[in-house]
């Protein structure tokens, strides 16, 4: 064989092999660059505040900087959508949560995408909600209560804006009720909770966080919490299901995302990570002080838990017939 004729067939071969060997770079050596994780909100929201106790953590165990980028916008569509559109390599994640992957795409015709154009990295913590009432003598004292006076006579909740989880809690327990209440929109939580001290609107769902000192202090009564299970904080406070309404289950929760198609070796090597900056002890103290409960779960796991949460939000959304309004 002529030297010539061996060079073209030694380059005929690399170049052949050249796309597996590309193919498999960014799994065998990820990561080689920051990482950027994406919050769809602004700061100082639960989804931001977890990005940076996280992403210290994270960025030590794989060996290069996590990078938390806010990029708020349409109720958090658009960051969700700017990761759901970034290359599937591993360096653009999203740290999202049930209203940014779960809800906003089933309501927001604004937003062009929805769970399938996202792979799970790994469910980061969950709280449950708290429906509260002002603390005054002509106020219910159960959530029994609650419902016998609105059937009497509709009156008014408020959410942290509409179809926030928030307002979405709400809806849920006056559909599961058969009740109707007028909604009132408020910027934010803090306002919320003003307004159900002051006697503005009849109740709410809100956050432990927002709520717990409230509580504690006398200024808010609590009615009922909405996950499966009593919160440690409030002890002496039923759930919803065990206020007659069996199987009312409703939590928010946090988790990471990367694009769909991204290699799994990566998936599972972002994964194990986040698994490791979870067990560190601050991570979890932090949370628990937020009255955030940690909730790990790996990418099967998590996205197991997407498969059956979304449909919950799907199936309720369809039967209630919410829409949309800005």
């Amino acid at each position: 064989m002529s030297t010539r004729l061996r060079s073209l067939v030694v380059a005929g071969v690399l170049f052949m092999a050249a796309p597996f060997a590309n193919a498999q770079t960014p799994a065998s050596a990820f990561p080689t660059k920051p990482i950027t994780m994406v919050v769809a909100f602004g700061t100082g929201t639960g989804s931001d505040i977890l990005a940076r106790l996280l992403s210290p953590h994270l960025g030590k165990f794989l060996g290069t900087a996590v990078i938390v980028e806010n990029r708020p916008g349409a109720g958090g569509v658009i960051g969700t959508e700017m990761v759901a559109r970034a290359a599937p390599d591993g360096y653009t994640l999203t740290l999202g949560s049930t209203s940014s992957l779960g809800t906003t795409p089933l309501i927001n015709p604004a937003a062009k995408y929805s769970v399938r154009d996202f792979a799970f990295v790994a469910g980061l913590a969950k709280t449950d909600y708290v429906f509260i009432t002002a603390n005054t003598p002509d106020t219910p004292k159960t959530l029994q209560e609650l419902v016998s006076r609105l059937k009497a006579k509709p009156g008014s909740f408020g959410s942290a804006g509409i179809m926030t989880i928030t307002h979405l809690t709400s809806e849920v327990l006056l559909y599961r009720a058969g009740l109707q209440a007028t909604h009132v929109p408020y910027k934010g939580s803090g306002q919320v909770v003003a307004e159900v001290m002051g006697g503005h609107v009849m109740f709410a769902a809100e956050s432990p966080a927002a709520t717990l000192a409230m509580v504690k202090g006398g200024k808010l009564r609590a009615l009922a919490t909405t996950g499966a299970k009593r919160i440690p904080t409030l002890p002496d406070v039923p759930t919803v299901a065990e206020s007659g309404f069996p199987g009312f289950n409703v939590v928010a929760w946090w988790g990471l995302a990367a694009p769909a198609g991204t290699p799994p070796d990566v998936i599972k090597r972002l994964g194990d990570a986040v698994a490791k900056a979870m067990a560190v002890p601050e991570v979890s103290a932090q949370l628990r002080n937020m009255e955030i409960e940690p909730m790990l779960l790996a990418p099967a796991e998590f996205t197991e838990f997407i498969r059956k949460d979304v449909p919950f939000w799907t199936d309720f959304i369809r039967a209630s017939n919410l829409k949309f309004a800005p």
